[in-house]
């Protein structure tokens, strides 16, 4: 199902035609959204997020966002540890097919763990994902992981799931991500999100996955990509305000994922070591 766009509008970075005096005395924009003409919500990068539901005797609830990432035959699914925690103990699973009449399209989830932060939570698939021409979902390869959450002024957006008449439905709230390191008392650099439209500060965006629209890069020869830089946390301080809509979430790098997917690589079989014999004499 295609994604709908709530924000997905920029205008060309020459739409305003101003003169070259004024070009050469301002200073350049942080980034340049029709280069890479922003967040595009048909991008395949989206097929990887998924509604993560709970299975219980009055039907489904959709418990949280997901997304879903694989390591050659290897896939795990990544969400918010807190939205997770009521359903300790219930069935969950990952819808592969939105459609409202598609009841049984679902993968089951064997077990989850808390990831080195606390509200990351990392999922086990119980059984492979479909792979048939109808399904929704198609897991993001490791390989459109960023190792970093710095989206270096690039169009960004964070992708939710939510109801919808005909079932689960994909949006895109594209947000400004700036930096905040409370003026140089934070150890680190805390990057949060803030809508580009102030109407979307209320939708529920915890353990949604952020994607970037990262321009091509001429000096390493990289083409334009889509990339999953983070996931949407709480941000709970609600001290900082770079913008003038409101803070809506903190990102949390998905460092976790990819140290998941490496480390349950299967280790090489031992080679049997033989025993030759020996004979001769001892000499001291």
């Amino acid at each position: 199902m295609p994604a709908r766009s709530l924000c997905l509008t920029a205008t060309p970075c020459d739409s305003r035609a101003p003169s070259l005096a004024r070009n050469l005395e301002s200073d350049p924009a942080s980034c340049h959204a029709g280069s890479v003409g922003g967040p595009d919500p048909n991008a395949k990068e989206l097929r990887a997020v998924a509604p993560l539901i709970a299975i219980g005797a009055t039907g489904r609830h959709l418990v949280a966002t997901a997304l879903v990432v694989r390591n050659g035959a290897r896939v795990i699914a990544v969400s918010s540890a807190e939205l997770l925690r009521p359903f300790n103990g219930q069935p969950l699973a990952l819808v592969h097919r939105f459609a409202a009449d598609a009841k049984d399209a679902t993968t089951p989830i064997a077990t989850w763990g808390i990831g080195r932060y606390a509200g990351v939570a990392l999922l086990e698939l119980a059984a492979p994902i479909p792979t048939e021409p109808t399904t929704d979902l198609e897991p993001l390869d490791i390989a459109s992981i960023c190792a970093s959450v710095d989206t270096r002024g690039a169009p960004t957006a964070i992708a939710i799931i939510g109801n919808s008449p005909t079932g689960f439905e994909r949006t895109l709230i594209q947000v400004h991500i700036d930096g905040d390191d409370a003026g140089g008392m934070l150890d680190r650099t805390m990057y949060l999100a803030s809508p580009h439209d102030r109407a979307h500060a209320a939708f529920p965006v915890e353990g949604a996955p952020v994607f970037t629209w990262f321009a091509p890069d001429l000096v390493l020869g990289r083409p334009s990509e889509v990339l999953a830089v983070a996931l949407a946390y709480p941000y709970r301080a609600k001290t900082a305000k770079p913008r003038d809509t409101p803070v809506i979430a903190e990102l949390v790098g998905l460092d976790d994922v990819g140290r998941v997917l490496l480390s349950t690589a299967e280790p090489p079989e031992p080679q049997p070591r033989e025993l030759a014999q020996v004979s001769g004499e001892i000499k001291r």
